[in-house]
């Protein structure tokens, strides 16, 4: 069977070579132009590119430099290792160095002399790139995977492409060359579509979108074909699931004392051909602006050994992924006293006077001793019991990697196993474990992660 298909493969890529040559036409350089962006100067476009101001204030008729302004196209006299209109482009999700090289038909060199990237791990999800357009560059072209048994050859026998130009649009060294798992474009296939994924998958990012203390939601989508997908983002694994619309969803929270910067993310597929793939790129965490806030406790409550066991007991509780959804909707209020709240997630706190190393993990309502306690969507109770810093405690688990706690407690309605519905009473609010009043302190885990409670509260989660 496989000799069969090499004979196959072999004699269909003879005709195609036949068909072109791998030489191409030159080209006449039309030239190369930069848009002016908000900020710049002559002096500091002229720094940039290696040129005279009076070259450059001569081949733009510039006679007065407060003539400049956004949005203007500059000519770039002397500039011959690009050609375009130079204007600063959003890195896409699922785009990298390699792909965008690919695209703009860029040397990696000359990519990274426009980005000003030393290294291309610098380059992130929603960072702005110097990019050339209306030189040629394929926006709109399908992608394919090779896999570990096919090359560049056998792939452009299977979607009848030109070998040649395979290797030319993808900057290859030849028709056999090309690694498992790397995502090549397509001349002649207009699939629009990041390019370290194959065609016709999407990649979103439709809530939190990389901040500190928010649930992001990554979406991928196959256009109804069968996928498996695993990945990581900033060390912590990625659960996917299949949505109400079909496409593949994860909900990971990125945690709220995470340091601003760039952080990798990686996606790891197989098509239902059998073909992987890969994404390995580089987001942006931005920071959530916490506030600060002072508080005095029994000290006894501070004892370092207690606070991180407590909380690995919480944490090992949470981690489990139940492949169940069992929410449906908005998440309701878990207390009928919601506008009365004493202190907010992710306030970076101060314990008796200590650095503000420490971090609200919930929303803390208050209401009074004895007020309702209310689950606000259905799920299964893993916990419910008493904990020395949280008191009377409540864990229920809503699928998909979603958890929601319960602290502070005076009494517990509910029992691990429970099956609770949204808007059922599971305990009281008290005045239990680490606490100067009586109030319930309600946090919601993602992926392993405290989250922002209140997001559940004003977004749909798929």
């Amino acid at each position: 069977m496989f000799a069969k298909r090499i004979i196959a493969v072999t004699a269909a890529l003879l005709m195609l070579m036949f068909a072109a040559a791998p030489g191409f036409a030159q080209q006449e350089t039309p030239g190369v132009q930069y848009v002016v962006q908000p900020g710049d100067t002559l002096t500091g476009i002229a720094a940039r590119f290696g040129i005279s101001v009076d070259a450059l204030s001569d081949a733009n008729g510039i006679t007065n430099p407060n003539q400049l302004y956004a949005g203007q196209p500059l000519s770039l006299p002397g500039i011959d290792w690009v050609q375009g209109l130079l204007d600063y482009q959003k890195v896409d999700l699922g785009e990298n160095f390699r792909t965008l090289s690919r695209r703009y038909h860029l040397d990696p060199g000359i990519l990274a002399r426009l980005s000003g990237y030393l290294c291309p791990s610098q380059l992130y999800a929603g960072s702005e790139i110097l990019l050339p357009s209306g030189s040629g560059e394929n926006l709109v072209y399908g992608r394919a995977a090779i896999s570990e048994q096919d090359s560049v050859l056998q792939v452009a026998a299977e979607v009848g492409a030109n070998p040649w130009m395979l290797v030319a649009e993808n900057q290859l060294s030849g028709i056999w060359s090309g690694l498992a798992g790397d995502v090549i474009f397509l001349p002649g296939i207009n699939d629009p579509g990041p390019g370290a994924l194959p065609s016709p998958i999407t990649m979103t990012v439709t809530h939190g979108n990389f901040v500190q203390g928010k649930t992001t939601v990554i979406g991928i989508d196959a256009a109804g074909q069968q996928l498996q997908i695993t990945g990581q983002l900033s060390g912590k694994p990625l659960h996917f699931f299949v949505s109400d619309s079909g496409s593949l969803v994860s909900l990971q929270g990125i945690h709220v004392m995470s340091e601003p910067g760039i952080y990798p993310i990686s996606i790891n597929g197989v098509l239902a051909s059998g073909e992987a793939f890969e994404l390995s790129q580089m987001v942006m965490v931005n920071s959530g602006n916490y506030t600060h806030e002072k508080i005095n406790v029994d000290p006894a409550y501070l004892d370092p050994v207690l606070d991180e066991s407590e909380f690995n007991y919480i944490a090992s509780l949470t981690a489990p992924v139940t492949p169940e959804k069992l929410w449906s909707g908005y998440f309701s209020s878990p207390t009928p006293f919601d506008i009365f709240i004493n202190s907010y997630f992710g306030t970076r706190r101060s314990y008796n006077g200590s650095p503000y190393s420490y971090f609200h993990s919930g929303i803390d309502f208050g209401g009074g001793q004895g007020a309702d306690v209310i689950s606000p969507a259905a799920g299964r109770v893993v916990f419910a019991g008493p904990l020395e810093i949280r008191g009377n405690a409540t864990v229920i688990d809503h699928g998909w990697g979603i958890y929601t706690g319960y602290w502070h407690q005076s009494e517990l309605r509910v029992a691990v196993g429970d099956m609770v519905q949204e808007g059922q009473v599971i305990g009281l609010v008290g005045n239990t474990g680490r606490s100067s009043g009586a109030h319930l302190h309600w946090e919601i885990w993602a992926g392993g992660v405290q989250v922002e409670p209140y997001d559940w509260l004003l977004e749909l989660f798929p």
